[in-house]
């Protein structure tokens, strides 16, 4: 916003030379002065008083044309402003990916962080993070709106759930007895949200991926792990890779997730990450009210265009009375 500087710059310049030019001039012409007899008579000439009513004129216009220049001028360098303070409003949820990596899975859980991919590269702006779990839990990365950041660590348990590269997965999530304890790795996931310390303003789900085949003793079982995550307002979907209709896993798992308000998908299923997104969008999103932004903006408004136009004008004056 430094352009209006410039007609500033222009009238300082133009001023500065015309007042030296005037005052050299008016040196010149006192010095080389002839003293000349009975200059009466040139003066009672009726050319000479128009002329000179002309020239008195211009003068005088040229004078208060710089003086309005000045006023403007100084105004403009005063440089006024308008104070904007913006409200910034955002939409936004937060997503936890909870991923069981017992034995049971090991085979689709590629698979299952390609979905995990699609349904990322489905959303926007939304906070996004991921915990892995066996026998117990690890957050593998915690809730961030860095989309670059996800995608890098999607890509890096991809690999490794490929065999690929040299990354643990299961550092972590083997910390106790047991194995693929589902209720347990739910809840650990539904307690993320409980410890964000953060107001319930924001609309919650999970994508838990898991068989709900249990080996071993749980803390949680799979309804209190559920009504936890309603307690905290989470929803949950499910997406269910060894599923059977009449299966009792498959039931208990979809009962529980649709209870929070959620889906239950079988992992082939078609529509599954189309159908997950539209859901996630669809939810109410949470209202983020921030501080609102106060922003201090030069407002020159027309003025520049105002001293343009006035030394134009006085320009043409000091030509027309040949000052």
């Amino acid at each position: 916003m430094w352009w209006w500087w410039v007609p500033i710059v222009i009238v300082v310049v133009v001023l500065a030379l015309l007042a030296g030019f005037l005052i050299f001039r008016r040196r010149r012409s006192s010095s080389s002065g002839l003293p000349v007899a009975h200059v009466d008579r040139l003066t009672g000439l009726k050319a000479y008083r128009t002329a000179m009513r002309e020239y008195r004129f211009l003068t005088a216009a040229a004078v208060v044309l710089v003086m309005i220049i000045a006023s403007v001028t100084a105004v403009t360098a005063a440089r006024p402003a308008t104070v904007d303070a913006q409200q910034n409003e955002d939409y936004k949820r937060d997503i936890l990916l909870c991923l069981d990596v017992s034995g049971s899975m090991v085979n689709v859980d590629a698979e299952i962080v390609r979905i995990y991919r699609q349904i990322v590269q489905g959303l926007s702006g939304e906070r996004i993070g991921m915990r892995i779990w066996d026998a117990s839990g690890y957050l593998a990365f915690p809730m961030t709106s860095d989309y670059d950041y996800i995608m890098e660590q999607l890509d890096k348990y991809e690999d490794a759930f490929e065999g690929r590269g040299d990354f643990d997965y299961r550092a972590g999530t083997s910390s106790i007895a047991g194995a693929s304890l589902v209720g347990d790795g739910l809840a650990s996931c539904a307690t993320d949200f409980a410890n964000l310390n953060e107001d319930n303003d924001r609309p919650r789900s999970i994508i838990l991926a898991t068989d709900n085949f249990v080996n071993g003793n749980q803390v949680y079982s799979l309804e209190q792990a559920g009504q936890l995550a309603i307690d905290n307002e989470v929803r949950v979907y499910a997406i269910n890779p060894a599923h059977f209709p009449t299966d009792e896993p498959s039931i208990q798992l979809q009962e529980v997730v649709e209870a929070t308000g959620g889906e239950y998908f079988p992992l082939d299923f078609g529509g599954t990450v189309r159908t997950i997104i539209d859901e996630i969008n669809a939810l109410e999103a949470g209202y983020i009210q921030t501080p609102p932004e106060v922003q201090v903006i030069d407002n020159p408004a027309n003025r520049p265009m105002w001293i343009a136009v006035l030394m134009l004008g006085l320009l043409g004056l000091a030509w027309r009375a040949r000052l």
